[in-house]
């Protein structure tokens, strides 16, 4: 049996305080301010005390979707995961996990990073996934809330004729095909 997490409480709907926003990303209180930096959330508030975000606005800037139905926002609520609440869920384990991620041969859903680092780095930290996501892939259903993919570049038609007189060209375009599939 898949034990989901409690969704977050927010005391105004609609509106997530920095403390509600930390809790749901599963982040500390001193990293919200660089979340709402890196993600340029904007303040619905204008007291430096308790400052409030709007609920559709972080989860179309830091999630990329933006929800259709309460029962979405509901989902959506449920806070971010780490990789060890994923590992208990999958059996996979972390150090797994992690692995198949710096690899770029993750199967499950794609998880959001949350905090920025350096080109060529890994942010094992700073990864949280939406718990809807992953048992919905354990349950073999539909994997909700897919941000939009960028369309692959060309037709199959113009793509084919370019690749056709270069074997190693054939390859490596069906290999990122294939890989853009895969990635979340």
């Amino acid at each position: 049996m898949i034990t989901m997490p409690p969704p977050a409480t927010l005391r105004t709907p609609g509106v997530m305080t920095t403390a509600e926003l930390g809790s749901w990303a599963q982040i500390g209180k001193n990293a919200v301010p660089r979340l709402v930096q890196r993600y340029g959330l904007r303040e619905i508030s204008g007291q430096s005390h308790s400052r409030r975000y709007g609920v559709h606005d972080i989860m179309r800037q830091i999630l990329g979707v933006t929800p259709d139905a309460a029962e979405d926002l509901n989902l959506l609520l449920l806070p971010l995961q780490k990789a060890s609440w994923v590992a208990r869920i999958t059996g996979i384990s972390v150090s797994a996990i992690n692995a198949a991620i710096c690899e770029n041969r993750l199967l499950l859903p794609a998880p959001v990073a949350l905090t920025q680092t350096a080109p060529g780095q890994a942010a094992p930290r700073g990864r949280r996934w939406i718990p809807a996501q992953i048992v919905a892939h354990l349950r073999g259903d539909p994997i909700p809330f897919l941000a939009p993919q960028a369309p692959l570049r060309g037709t199959p038609e113009t793509r084919v004729q370019a690749t056709a007189r270069n074997v190693f060209a054939a390859i490596c375009s069906d290999t990122a095909e294939v890989s853009r599939q895969c990635q979340l």
